[in-house]
């Protein structure tokens, strides 16, 4: 007890630094969480000073609902293709900047200042692009172009180039940091060992790596997969179906449709989903790191 005591008394002062974080995150999160699990249980439209409560009847038919199987799929498919695009060419140019490239700080800059642009703002600005600006463009070589994000077949591709170009800023940082803490001798070694560019990179450079690959996979696909104001702002889920993923899916089902107990149920769901992933992603990429 007195052992307790002592304790409490000498880290007392961090614990009372640590309440206001505490409370914010109970507040901001816990309760949320806890009031969305509530009216998930519930019929309530949204609007209405009543909550009528069905029991699992909602859980039940969501997973009957095409339409959330198809939004889930629609999610993971962008997540997972923008996050192996943004982590291909990030890295490499990571590799191209952090070499003795002429002007190499001012083509971070360059690659880097796309991310610091709101993504609403990146979504006008790109929405005009493919329906104005390159439409005119191609016009004067002769090539008639049409917007991708109107027609089902591309607009999920003309959503993943926007995301493309506004997401490799932030992950080649993370990597041209990881690069630069990798010891100069070791490539000096190889180099002197008779080991190629190629080599060098596969079994020295990109194995020291994998804590920057970690958390830039980690970032990039829960980012992804929670994506919202880019598909609202372009495509608003459409055309059809073809862009619909689960946030704008569940915006739609608990605001358009005033179904506010089928979207606390769809939003809970997709956080079990989220938190599932998130866990299974950094248990997979922490064990390779440390096998590596």
């Amino acid at each position: 007890m007195t052992n307790a005591k002592r304790i409490l008394r000498g880290e007392g002062w961090y614990l009372f630094f640590l309440l206001p974080a505490v409370c914010l995150f109970i507040l901001a999160v816990v309760v949320p969480l806890a009031m969305g699990a509530r009216y998930s249980f519930s019929s309530w439209d949204g609007v209405s000073p009543t909550i009528a409560y069905n029991g699992w009847d909602n859980y039940v038919k969501a997973f009957q609902d095409k339409d959330l199987w198809r939004a889930l799929w629609n999610t993971f498919k962008y997540a997972i293709i923008l996050t192996i695009l943004i982590n291909a060419l990030s890295l490499f140019l990571a590799l191209l900047l952090d070499s003795y490239l002429k002007f190499r700080n001012v083509f971070r800059t360059v690659f880097f200042l796309p991310s610091v642009i709101s993504i609403v703002l990146s979504g006008f600005v790109w929405n005009y692009n493919y329906s104005q600006g390159f439409p005119k463009l191609f016009a004067y070589f002769g090539v008639d172009m049409t917007s991708p994000l109107g027609n089902p077949d591309y607009a999920m591709i003309g959503l993943i180039i926007v995301a493309l170009w506004q997401g490799i800023g932030s992950p080649m940082i993370i990597y041209i940091a990881g690069l630069q803490g990798i010891p100069g001798e070791l490539l000096e070694s190889a180099k002197m060992d008779g080991a190629t560019t190629w080599k060098s990179f596969r079994h020295i450079t990109f194995p020291l790596l994998a804590p920057s690959l970690t958390i830039n996979l980690l970032l990039v696909m829960t980012g992804a997969l929670k994506v919202f104001d880019l598909v609202y702002v372009t495509t608003k889920g459409g055309p059809g179906f073809a862009t619909e993923v689960m946030s704008t899916y569940i915006y739609r089902t608990s605001f358009d449709n005033f179904k506010a107990g089928y979207g606390m149920t769809l939003s809970m769901i997709f956080f079990l989903v989220l938190v599932i992933v998130t866990v299974a992603q950094v248990g997979i990429f922490r064990r390779r790191e440390v096998d590596l």
